[in-house]
């Protein structure tokens, strides 16, 4: 359905009409089209890619949050209070 709403959603982009012009003449609800043009703005939109994690400073492990949040998408995230094994890690990025 994705690329469904990414087409529509460039079209929309080249037509020059507002949000609810645009809705109104492809006969779309409006809440629909918002919720994918937002999945569509954010700049986590779908590409796969990884970001190093350093922790610069070892006092961060005294500290009471987690040391780091790992966000996939909007599907997940995973909050670590300490530093985990690569290896598990790895298995869970598999």
């Amino acid at each position: 359905m994705e690329p469904h709403y990414r087409q529509v959603y460039r079209r929309w982009q080249s037509s020059g009409l507002t949000v609810v012009t645009f809705c109104q003449q492809e006969s779309i609800k409006y809440a629909t089209f918002r919720y994918w043009a937002k999945k569509f703005e954010q700049p986590d939109n779908g590409v796969p890619g990884f970001t190093e994690l350093r922790l610069s400073r070892p006092s961060i492990m005294t500290s009471f949050g987690p040391i780091a949040v790992l966000r996939v998408g909007t599907q997940a995230t995973l909050h670590l209070y300490e530093l985990p094994d690569p290896a598990w890690l790895g298995s869970l990025l598999l």
